[in-house]
């Protein structure tokens, strides 16, 4: 039986089998997405209706409240001024009501007369709205949704005016709602158990929620935000969100009323969005089971069939065509038949027959070739070799110089009968140097010159001449043009680094210039010197940017660290002294809360800049952190420290520094010198002897050289 393998026939009909499967499998995704889309609706609406239900509940016990505070302002408790009876006759009410969590009476003061809940000390409300606004409005009134400041339960507090017969407001009765009812009814009417509902003030804090009160209460809704907007803009709403926890969750919410200056509230009811896409995936599911099973009979019908009425005669014919592949020429394909596979045997024959005869010629040719292949491939080799050997070595160079020369000794190989130079662009950018060069000398030809003295870099591309008597040649290779020649700029990573040059020496016999192999061989070059040197290059300027302090342009305390231990080494290893002095400005602080911390930042750029210039080679200056500066003075004696101290001293007394356009007060100094090995054999006593010798300085009246002990 012929293997199933991929682009084979077989393979390519139950590709086919497959295809047509797809469109079925699209019309099923289709209908998912859809039942999904409709899903996600309808969720979103049945939340919305079980806000809406909650709402009208809200409103209802808000009316039974009303009516009940109606009913207790016209009893004769009310009016008494036995305020005991009172809040013994409110405790009794309180009880038949499990909705409300408090019921009182105060006066016209705002002092509490009468409480169902018992009070330990003298209350008085006339701070809070809702007592404010039924005195105002001689109507019934509320408050806030919020939760209690004493208890942190939720509640709404309820107002209703008792007035005097002549006008007035005598006493105000009052009760609290609980607004824990939300939760206790959610659970009563028996909603799934994934479903939230909670009821949140207007900035999304949660006054009351099922499941879970306990743990939500007071908390933030994550979808407070957006719920906050979009019930002052139409009242209420759906939306689908995803929560804290990463689920998303189809959301309805409504707007629970209250009268104008109260704080708004909303009742939010929320469902998880997988819970409601369940029966669109189940249905899904089933579909893709089907249509599995359709295609796969389907598969294993075009899978057996195939091999009785195609496989066999293709695999024939496949055999007479590996063994002429191999070599047997004698081989043909014993098919029969006229259709196309027939046609295809015969075809095969035909060819094997021309093929055979053709054989002997093409041998005999072949014996004449190998001679001139042999020495290319030979040649070319050389070169792949050559060239693996130069993008190690400058893969591995450390420095521009190790590179350039690398660049010299293998160029001289890879071109060794061209004349050829390798230049590059210093820092300043004035032009170009040369770094390598090899083979014959070109006459006249420089060794520096401008960039627009070369064609290549005036157009940014190779440039190539193959006959210098019908095109300019560059003004670098001197008057003296030699017969052909290509510069190849070098760029990387968007900057031109400098040039590559490659000519035939003048007096040389060729005929069609350098060659396209040679051509492409310097170009190859070329790329591989410029990304190398741009990663050297890179390096260096990070190997700088790690060392070196950004403002003042000193080494940081990190390099000025490495340099002591390093530094007493070899000072221990040579029997040499060496010196430390640590400088520090005086008055500081004084100085940067008077003029700024960018004059500061000035005055420090501008101590840097002296302290490079009064380095000599071989010194160390360094910012030691803040406005502290250490100077480490190889093979520096305590006598010569102690005079090159206070010459930097003297130095910095005459330092001008400008800001703005006026100038500076003058900086001071003071400083602490300490040697090798008279203060200590280590980096960390001498920096401590040192910093004992600023401190000393300090305290003796600053701008002054002190040794350390």
């Amino acid at each position: 039986m012929v293997s199933m393998r991929l682009g084979s026939l077989r393979a390519r009909l139950v590709a086919l089998i497959v295809l047509a499967a797809l469109p079925t499998l699209g019309l099923a995704i289709y209908a998912y997405v859809g039942q999904r889309r409709a899903a996600a609706q309808e969720g979103r609406e049945a939340a919305l209706r079980v806000a809406r239900d909650l709402v009208r509940a809200h409103e209802q016990r808000l009316g039974e409240t009303r009516r009940l505070l109606v009913t207790l302002a016209a009893m004769p408790e009310t009016r008494m001024a036995d305020g005991a009876a009172c809040s013994a006759r409110y405790a009794a009410i309180l009880r038949e009501f499990p909705d409300m969590s408090a019921l009182g009476v105060a006066a016209a003061s705002g002092d509490v007369t009468c409480s169902a809940v018992p009070v330990s000390q003298r209350v008085n409300v006339t701070d809070r709205p809702w007592f404010d606004r039924a005195v105002r409005t001689q109507t019934f009134t509320t408050g806030d949704h919020e939760l209690d400041p004493a208890t942190r339960k939720p509640q709404l507090v309820a107002a209703y005016p008792v007035p005097y017969p002549g006008g007035g407001t005598q006493q105000v009765v009052f009760g609290a709602l609980d607004l824990g009812w939300v939760g206790r009814s959610t659970a009563a009417e028996d909603l799934p158990p994934d479903w939230a509902v909670a009821l949140s003030d207007d900035r999304g804090t949660i006054l009351a929620r099922h499941p879970d009160p306990w743990k939500w209460v007071g908390q933030r809704l994550p979808e407070a935000s957006l719920i906050s907007a979009a019930v002052a803009e139409k009242g209420e709403g759906t939306a689908e969100v995803a929560g804290a926890d990463g689920i998303v969750r189809l959301l309805g919410f409504a707007p629970v009323p209250g009268p104008a200056g109260t704080r708004r509230a909303y009742i939010s009811v929320a469902l998880p969005r997988d819970a409601a896409f369940e029966a669109a995936e189940r249905t899904f599911r089933w579909n893709l089971f089907g249509l599995g099973l359709v295609t796969a009979a389907a598969i294993m019908a075009a899978w057996w069939g195939s091999e009785w009425f195609v496989l066999r005669r293709v695999k024939t014919l496949a055999d007479a065509t590996t063994r002429l592949a191999t070599g047997d020429l004698e081989a043909r394909a014993e098919v029969t038949g006229r259709d196309e596979i027939g046609v295809l045997a015969r075809g095969l024959n035909g060819m094997a027959a021309r093929v055979s005869a053709m054989v002997g010629a093409e041998r005999e040719a072949r014996l004449v070739l190998a001679g001139r292949v042999d020495t290319l491939v030979a040649e070319r080799t050389r070169e792949v070799e050559l060239l693996r050997q130069l993008s190690e070595l400058l893969q591995a160079c450390a420095t521009p110089d190790e590179a350039h020369a690398v660049m010299g000794q293998l160029c001289s190989r890879l071109f060794p009968d061209a004349a050829g130079q390798v230049l590059v662009t210093p820092a300043s950018r004035d032009g170009l140097w040369a770094v390598a060069v090899w083979g014959p000398p070109l006459a006249g030809g420089r060794e520096r010159f401008q960039l627009d003295d070369c064609w290549a870099l005036r157009r940014g591309r190779v440039y190539r001449v193959d006959d210098v008597s019908a095109s300019p040649a560059c003004l670098h290779l001197g008057p003296a043009n030699p017969p052909a020649f290509v510069c190849v700029p070098l760029a990387a990573q968007g900057e031109t680094l400098g040039l590559f040059t490659l000519a035939v020496p003048p007096g040389s016999m060729v005929e069609g210039g350098l060659g396209e192999a040679r051509v492409r061989l310097a170009v190859t070059v070329a790329e591989q010197f410029a990304l190398a040197l741009a990663n050297v290059r890179l390096r260096e300027t990070l190997r700088g940017q790690s060392i070196r302090d950004p403002l003042t342009g000193l080494f940081n305390r990190r390099y000025m660290e490495e340099t002591l231990d390093r530094e007493l080494s070899r000072s221990e290893r040579e029997h040499r002294p060496l010196s430390l002095i640590l400088l520090d400005i005086d008055r500081f602080k004084h100085f940067n809360d008077t003029f700024g911390h960018e004059a500061g930042d000035i005055i420090l750029s501008s101590l840097g800049a002296l302290l490079r210039s009064a380095s000599r080679a071989g010194d160390v200056a360094c910012r030691y952190g803040g406005e502290e500066f250490v100077l480490i003075l190889p093979a520096a004696s305590l006598a010569d420290a102690l005079r090159r101290a206070e010459e930097i001293r003297e130095a910095i007394r005459g330092l001008r520094v400008t800001h703005g356009g006026r100038p500076l007060e003058a900086v001071r100094c003071s400083m602490g010198v300490a040697a090798y090995p008279e203060h200590g054999g280590v980096g960390g006593s001498l920096l401590r002897a040192a910093d004992a010798a600023l401190y000393r300085a300090k305290r003796e009246g600053r701008d002054q050289v002190v040794l350390a002990d």
